[in-house]
């Protein structure tokens, strides 16, 4: 099934985010340099690198945590995002 999916993750992960910000508009402050037009470039790389995430932790579905690690620490560390607020 994943195979299926990869093949379009670009398109899938912007639409997964132009919905994020269409049902979930707070969600655009973590954004602040993006534009977030629908379609746009930055949220075709955006989402298609999500996708890629998720099809990571799915490989690696028993050690999910070792698999997003590096993932964690770039948001926790150099994107400074805060856990508590999600």
């Amino acid at each position: 099934m994943w195979a299926k999916i990869s093949t379009q993750a670009d398109t899938i992960g912007t639409e997964t985010l132009e919905r994020l910000f269409l049902s979930y508009p707070q969600t655009k402050t973590y954004f602040p340099h993006f534009d977030l037009h629908p379609g746009s470039a930055q949220l075709h790389a955006h989402g298609s690198k999500v996708v890629a995430a998720v099809g990571d932790a799915a490989k690696n579905i028993d050690n999910i945590g070792a698999a997003l690690s590096k993932l964690s620490e770039l948001h926790a560390y150099v994107l400074r995002v805060d856990p508590v607020s999600w």
